[in-house]
């Protein structure tokens, strides 16, 4: 079974568009799936559509308040009872027929990760992945192409290997660098990327950018000690 993780926070517009689709793809493929939708705080009607939604497949953690990117994904992580764990964004801006090839390359690697060959989103925000990516190298030795795609999959037994902690949104980074000390491989494979047309992005606000960066340094001074 593939345990699908969706983390979401006021996305009342695309969350049961995005359900549908991970359903209609894994039916389609004859494959077991359970999808787990963590709710990270929404003040919209993200939880209403939620319960409205008819699907023995689907399970929801709720968070009370919101407590960051990091904080959903390992919410969904610790709830996934598939062999295989898979985590997207809840905003419909990856395709989830992309997927296919990565089951195939997952048969000879610990996990397979995207990278946004067509990345659809405002200037600054790509400058900003392009300084990061930079720095993931220089202090952490992340070598791969695009941290933070939020398209990834993974054997179950590489998420349970690492004690993680990141509650914002460098969980992505957190992961890689633990696992960097670690001798799994894995593959990088392109994946499309469309323009968010509902919702509104919040992991590129200066807030979130600041606070990144303090934690940046936390999280590389925690990595070396250890």
């Amino acid at each position: 079974m593939i345990s699908i993780v969706l983390p979401a926070y006021n996305e009342e517009k695309n969350i049961g568009r995005m359900i549908k689709n991970v359903s209609n793809f894994f039916v389609a493929q004859s494959l077991p799936y359970e999808i787990i939708v963590a709710d990270d705080g929404s003040k919209d009607k993200t939880l209403e559509v939620l319960g409205a939604i008819e699907n023995l497949n689907l399970k929801i953690v709720v968070h009370e308040k919101n407590l960051g990117y990091g904080a959903a994904l390992r919410s969904g992580f610790a709830k996934a009872k598939g062999e295989m764990i898979f985590f997207t964004d809840s905003d419909c801006q990856f395709d989830i027929s992309d997927l296919k090839i990565f089951l195939e390359e997952i048969k000879e690697n610990d996990f397979v990760i995207g990278y946004r060959k067509n990345r659809q989103d405002p200037f600054i925000r790509k400058a900003y992945a392009q300084a990061f990516r930079v720095m993931c190298r220089v202090f952490f030795g992340v070598k791969v192409k695009d941290v933070d795609c939020a398209f990834k999959l993974y054997k179950n037994y590489v998420l349970q290997d690492l004690d993680l902690y990141s509650d914002g949104a460098l969980i992505n980074l957190e992961i890689l660098a633990k696992i960097k000390k670690r001798k799994y491989i894995f593959a990088e494979l392109p994946v499309n990327h469309f323009k968010r047309t509902e919702g509104r992005q919040t992991g590129g606000s200066f807030k979130v950018i600041f606070k990144a960066i303090g934690q940046f340094f936390i999280l590389w001074k925690k990595i070396n000690i250890v």
